[in-house]
């Protein structure tokens, strides 16, 4: 699975990465970073989240060889908590995603 497009928070504190990109094989990521530093896979389930945000769920981080729990957000979050909680789209839990009843 590839996450394209999105702003990317990978843990508290840090720098945003704007048009990012996602890898993940079955629960893990495999790599994280801007579209012209990641090679996509060929073949690989694509998700064009444009104008999103991706954020770490509570106690993760996005990182290489983390397991892959994060939340899509609408809008811009308040570090990486969403600033409303109707902005939260969807959820990866271990790799599967999850939508957001809110």
């Amino acid at each position: 699975m590839v996450l394209i497009g999105a702003t990317t928070i990978v843990a508290p504190g840090a720098q945003p990465i704007a048009d990012s990109v996602v890898v993940i094989a079955g629960a893990k990521i495999r790599s994280v970073g801007s579209t012209k530093d990641v090679t996509l896979p060929q073949n690989s389930d694509r998700t064009d989240l444009t104008g999103s945000w991706i954020v770490p769920a509570k106690g993760s981080r996005i990182a290489v060889g983390e397991t892959a729990n994060l939340i899509i957000l609408h809008h811009a979050p308040n570090g990486i908590e969403p600033a409303n909680p109707a902005d939260e789209g969807a959820r990866l839990v271990a790799g599967e995603w999850q939508v957001s009843h809110k």
